[in-house]
């Protein structure tokens, strides 16, 4: 779970300067996608593709910053480390969650019946840091809390990504239509949804969102 720009100044704004945080009485949970889905071996990618690298065993997104064919095995020079760039065969791949941050860099399926799911946030949506499923003002020590219902998107009535391209990641955004980005997710493995599947859905105690 990361904290985009948006939600870190609204947060300092409201610890330390006197401001009203001005949280969303509800979250809009929003899919993105990578244009080229997972990297590949030896691969054509051109320029500002996006792409997901598994290291470390978890994925991160990166923008092709130079057009090129990616190198017959990934190389070991990936870190996952924000903001680095990559030469991988004759392309170069510039990690992206800076971009994720300020909310350049989520790009949403479109058509197929897709758009966000309204959750309303409160003492019965999600749990107190005493425990999943908690209805109660927070009383824990874990500074955690996750969805005491499912988040579930409408059905698919076409494909939610372009061919190659895969859904990598959730954010939770404060309008259902444009709107801030507060949160922001990568799938632990990224996803297709495709014309004729279930109704995509998170499922209560899955989406976790912690503090400290």
């Amino acid at each position: 779970m990361n904290l985009t720009n948006f939600a870190e100044n609204n947060l300092v704004d409201a610890l330390k300067r006197g401001q009203a945080l001005g949280a969303p009485a509800t979250s809009h949970y929003a899919l993105f996608i990578a244009s080229k889905g997972i990297r590949a071996n030896s691969t054509l990618y051109a320029l500002n593709d996006t792409l997901v690298v598994l290291v470390n065993a978890a994925y991160r997104l990166y923008r092709v910053t130079t057009a090129g064919n990616s190198a017959a095995a990934q190389p070991g020079a990936y870190a996952g480390v924000a903001g680095e760039a990559i030469t991988d065969g004759t392309a170069v791949m510039t990690e992206h969650s800076a971009a994720l941050d300020d909310g350049t860099g989520i790009v949403e399926p479109s058509g197929g019946g897709y758009g966000r799911v309204a959750v309303a946030n409160s003492l019965a949506n999600f749990a107190g840091t005493q425990g999943a499923g908690t209805t109660t003002a927070s009383s824990g020590t874990s500074g955690q809390t996750s969805n005491n219902v499912p988040i579930t998107w409408p059905a698919p009535t076409a494909d939610w990504q372009a061919s190659g391209a895969r859904i990598v990641g959730v954010a939770e955004f404060d309008a259902n239509v444009a709107g801030n980005a507060w949160i922001w997710k990568m799938l632990a493995v990224p996803k297709t949804i495709n014309n004729g599947d279930a109704a995509p859905s998170i499922a209560a105690g899955a989406d976790t969102f912690s503090l400290g």
